[in-house]
């Protein structure tokens, strides 16, 4: 059998775009989605509140923005430190969301939450039981080698989108001998 990977990863056809071109193309749009004056509002913050008595802030930036995205006002750092702590991931960031706490002569604390690199799992538990009942209706009417490739192709895509998931156990449930490459 010819190499899978190839199967697996197309080749980047004439006119599409590699994922470096699509990035930047996003962080031009969202560049285009911020209001400017976020900037001036943070600046002038920082100038005013200088004693300790003074407001919090907290801004949000999504994928290295240069200018904050929102700005949540406190009036007490225990509501400042409270909404700090309500972000636990990344959001609607592509890679990754950066949260910062200002107070009383500028930043206190600052936090960056990033996407997990092989990004959310498309598939669940659910889905692999739904393959493998397809796949195992359709064995009566495939050559075993074309039944082995299938069930070794859909192994590899559930794989690639979990870590946790188990191959030898898909092997398993679809009654096929696993294969290894």
């Amino acid at each position: 059998m010819e190499n899978s990977m190839d199967q697996i990863i197309p080749a980047k056809k004439e006119g599409e775009r590699t994922q470096d071109e699509y990035l930047a193309e996003q962080k031009e749009l969202a560049l285009k989605q911020l209001k400017p004056e976020h900037q001036l509002i943070l600046d002038r913050f920082i100038k005013e509140n200088g004693s300790i008595n003074a407001n919090w802030m907290l801004t949000t930036q999504r994928d290295g923005e240069p200018i904050p995205r929102s700005i949540y006002n406190y009036r007490t750092v225990f509501d400042a430190i409270a909404g700090y702590d309500q972000y636990q991931d990344w959001g609607f960031a592509k890679d990754h969301l950066t949260i910062k706490l200002w107070g009383p002569g500028g930043l206190i604390a600052e936090k960056t939450l990033k996407r997990p690199q092989g990004g959310d799992c498309t598939f669940v538990r659910s889905d692999y039981r739904e393959a493998e009942n397809i796949i195992l209706k359709i064995k009566q009417h495939l050559d075993e080698e074309t039944y082995k490739s299938l069930v070794k192709d859909f192994a590899g895509l559930f794989s690639r989108d979990s870590i946790r998931f188990d191959v030898s156990r898909f092997f398993k449930q679809t009654e096929c001998e696993e294969v290894f490459e």
